[in-house]
C-alpha cells in the first residue's frame, strides 16, 4: 500500500502493508525509536502517539488509517530544545528510566490541547492508560499540573496541515484488502465474497487477538473512512447511535450524558483515552464478548441493533442479537449500521456497576446496569442487565417480573435477592462474582424504597 501522510509536521510517503502497525513504521523504518513497545496490546500506553491530535496507541493503528493523516511522536515535541511540559517532567523528578515518559508526555499534551486548566481527577484519567513502574505517578501528575499553569497547550504548534487522502494497493493487497468510502461500497464488497473478510473500524479488539494468533487476516473490510457511520441522531423521544461512533463521542456527549448518563457511565469504564478514542460502539457489540461494557446498559435501555446488506435492513432486538459467546445473528453479508433506543423516562434511576482486577485497563469481571422507575400504581418498572457472568449479556426478567408486581418493601428486597440469586450462575469466580452483583441490586433497591 502506497499513501501520503505528515509525521512530525515532515510530508512522508510511506509504501508498506495496510495491516502494518505504526509503531513498526515510526522506529523500523523511519528510526523514530522514542515510541516504545511493551505490551503490543494497548495496555501499557509507552507507544502512545497523537493521530490528527487525538491520542491513540501505534501498536493498534494499521498504516491504512494514516492516509492522509498527520502524526505525531515524541521527536515531534520539542525540536529546538525540551519544551515547557518536558521541562516540567525533568523538573518535577517525573523521569527516572524513561521508557513510558514519551507516552505520558503525548498523553498529557493530548490532554492540555483541550486548553483548560485540568483537575488531578481529570490528569489521572487522562494518564490512566500509561503504566509507570518507577515514580509513583505522584510527580508525573504534578508535571503535568505545573505545565497547565504555565499555559502549556494553548499555543502548542500544531500538524494538521492537509495532505492528499489517495492510496494505492499493489495487485495481490486489492484482492484482499477494501478501504471504501460509502456503505454501499462496503456491502457490495460483503455481497460478492465467498467469505466474509475480517471487518475494521477501530482494531482495538482485533490487534490483539492478532498478536495472540486468535485471528486471521485473509480479507480485511475497513469501514474507518465512511462519514455515514459516524452520527449520533435525537429525534422525539428516539436516539439513534452509527455504528462507527467512537467510544470516547459517547462517553462525552453532552446530550447523551444529560438522558443517558448509564450508556455514558459504561463508555467511561472502557480501557484509557487512547483505547476509547478508536474503539467504535459497533464493534463493541459486533465482538460479542461476554465481558463487552456496552451491551449491558443497551440492554435495559431496550436497544435494537441496525444491520444491513445490499438489498434490505434488518432490525433486531438486542436481547435476540446473540447467540452465543462470540456469535451473533449477523449474516455474512451483512454489517452493523447503528443502534437505536428510546431515551428513559424523566426521572428514571440510572446505574451502571464495573468490577475488574484494577480500576482501568481492566476486563469486567462483573457489569451491571439498572434502570427504574415509578409507576402510576406505586409500585417500580426495573431493568436489570448482567454482563461478564454468562456466555453472553442478559437481562434478569424473573427479578424485574418479582420486583414489578410487590411493594418495595424490606421482605421484598429479600426476596428479590434471592430471586437474583437464581439467575446469576458464573461459571469463573462464581461466589465473588455473584456476592458484588447481589451487593449491588441490594443498595440500587434500597435506595429505590428509600425514595
Amino acid at each position: 500500500m502506497r499513501f501520503t501522510c505528515r509525521i512530525n509536521g515532515v510530508v512522508r510517503t510511506i509504501d508498506t502493508h495496510p495491516l502494518r502497525r505504526l509503531l513498526d513504521i515510526l522506529r523500523d523504518d523511519l528510526g523514530l525509536t522514542g515510541t516504545k513497545e511493551g505490551c503490543g496490546e494497548g495496555e501499557c500506553g509507552a507507544c502512545a502517539v497523537l493521530l490528527e491530535d487525538v491520542l491513540v496507541n501505534s501498536c493498534m493503528v494499521p498504516a491504512m488509517h494514516l492516509r492522509g493523516k498527520s502524526v505525531l511522536s515524541i521527536e515531534g515535541i520539542g525540536v529546538d530544545g525540551p519544551d515547557a511540559l518536558q521541562r516540567a517532567f525533568v523538573e518535577e523528578g517525573a523521569v527516572q528510566c524513561g521508557f513510558c515518559t514519551p507516552g505520558m508526555i503525548l498523553a498529557a499534551r493530548a490532554l492540555l490541547l483541550k486548553g483548560e486548566h485540568p483537575s488531578r481527577d481529570a490528569i489521572r484519567d487522562a494518564l490512566s492508560g500509561n503504566l509507570c513502574r518507577c515514580t509513583g505517578y505522584e510527580q508525573i501528575f504534578r508535571a503535568v499540573e505545573k505545565a497547565s499553569r504555565e499555559g502549556y497547550g494553548a499555543h502548542c504548534r500544531r500538524h494538521l496541515v492537509p495532505v492528499d487522502p489517495s492510496y494505492s494497493l499493489d495487485r495481490s493487497e486489492r484482492s484482499w484488502c477494501f478501504l471504501p468510502d460509502t456503505l454501499e461500497e462496503a456491502l457490495s464488497v460483503l455481497a460478492s465474497r465467498d467469505e466474509r473478510p475480517l471487518v475494521f473500524a477501530g482494531g482495538t479488539d482485533i490487534f490483539p487477538d492478532m498478536k495472540n494468533e486468535k485471528v486471521a487476516c485473509p480479507q480485511v473490510l475497513d469501514l474507518s473512512a465512511i462519514a455515514s457511520l459516524k452520527k449520533i441522531h435525537f429525534e422525539k423521544n428516539d436516539v439513534l447511535i452509527s455504528a462507527c461512533v467512537p467510544v470516547t463521542r459517547i462517553a462525552e456527549d453532552p446530550a447523551l450524558n444529560r438522558t443517558v448518563k448509564i450508556l455514558c457511565d459504561a463508555a467511561r469504564s472502557i480501557g484509557a483515552p487512547a483505547v476509547r478514542n478508536r474503539a467504535t460502539i459497533g464493534g463493541n457489540l459486533a465482538n460479542a464478548s461476554a465481558a463487552a461494557d456496552l451491551p449491558v446498559p443497551l440492554l435495559v435501555l431496550g436497544a435494537k441493533v441496525h444491520a444491513r446488506n445490499e438489498s434490505q435492513e434488518k432490525i433486531f432486538e438486542l436481547e435476540d442479537f446473540y447467540e452465543s459467546y462470540r456469535s451473533t445473528k449477523l449474516g455474512k453479508d451483512e454489517l452493523i449500521t447503528a443502534i437505536s433506543f428510546p431515551l428513559p423516562p424523566e426521572g428514571a434511576v440510572q446505574e451502571f456497576h464495573k468490577r475488574g482486577s484494577r480500576a482501568t485497563l481492566t476486563l469486567s469481571r462483573m457489569s451491571l446496569a439498572f434502570l427504574s422507575s415509578h409507576l402510576p400504581d406505586g409500585g417500580y418498572d426495573i431493568r436489570i442487565a448482567a454482563g461478564s457472568m454468562s456466555p453472553v449479556p442478559f437481562r434478569l426478567k424473573r427479578t424485574e417480573a418479582y420486583i414489578r408486581h410487590h411493594p418495595m418493601t424490606a421482605e421484598t428486597l429479600q426476596r428479590a435477592i434471592d430471586v437474583a440469586s437464581g439467575e446469576i450462575n458464573p461459571r469463573k469466580s462464581g461466589e465473588y462474582r455473584r456476592y458484588l452483583s447481589l451487593e449491588c441490586m441490594r443498595k440500587h433497591l434500597q435506595a429505590l424504597e428509600n425514595a
